[in-house]
């Protein structure tokens, strides 16, 4: 018993000093015609050296399925804390080596493609995540802005409606976090439908739920996005 309980100790320690998983997400909108041949570009110089390298926990890419602002590609790496981003650029850096070339020449390569690009990072919370994502065929990015002052009050109305969400089984499932860089937004939601049906009932249904005025109040600005997984370029 003495053993046992010994373990769990130290299994628990592990767990609260573990860094929260972090996830990168890059946009991009490239020049006009070049989409295709910046994606192939991705799929011969990149994805051999993300598929070797072990500090980079998973890898998926995205095109726009519906979205208010243009977006032809998105890249969403993640890892175990900024320091997991670390160890996989080091990574990245020797395994591009080995193979005779230079991270740089390979992200310039398709950079030369975009016409712009945004870096994010989002810290996940598991209190905001449930469910199996990888079963949607769509999925919704919400980026949300607290209300000055009432950005405890918006992770909270979110962990409420995350809750909700569970219950109410309208989703395949969710994941979500606070933002550590971003353009202004402070936390992102990440929902997984399998059409745009099951986004329009979400909506509806949300739009009637009690605590939705509370979580109305203490947000600033929303901004969505649709966007559907390309299989093709998936990393673990």
């Amino acid at each position: 018993m003495i053993v046992l309980v010994a373990a769990m100790a130290t299994f628990l320690a592990a767990q609260a000093t573990e860094p929260p998983e972090v996830r990168q997400l890059v946009s991009f909108r490239f020049l006009p015609g070049k989409t295709a041949e910046a994606v192939e570009l991705f799929r011969e110089r990149a994805l051999p050296l993300y598929r070797a390298n072990e500090p980079m926990l998973r890898f998926r890419a995205f095109r726009e399925g519906e979205s208010p602002e243009p977006l032809d590609l998105l890249w969403v790496s993640s890892f175990r804390g900024m320091a997991g981003m670390d160890a996989s650029n080091r990574a990245l850096s020797e395994e591009a080596k080995r193979r005779g070339t230079t991270v740089s020449e390979v992200y310039g390569s398709i950079l030369s493609l975009a016409a712009a690009h945004r870096d994010e990072f989002v810290e996940i919370d598991p209190a905001l995540s449930w469910g199996d994502l990888d079963e949607a065929k769509l999925f919704v990015l919400v980026r949300m802005r607290a209300a000055a002052g009432r950005s405890g009050d918006l992770e909270r109305m979110l962990r409420e409606t995350a809750a909700w969400e569970k219950q109410r089984g309208l989703l395949t499932g969710a994941e979500g976090g606070r933002l550590l860089i971003s353009a202004g937004f402070d936390f992102l939601r990440v929902l997984g439908i399998s059409d745009l049906g099951d986004w329009h009932d979400y909506a509806r249904d949300l739009r009637s739920q009690p605590f939705t005025r509370a979580l109305e109040e203490c947000t600033a600005e929303s901004r969505q996005a649709i966007v559907a997984p390309v299989a093709e370029l998936s990393v673990r």
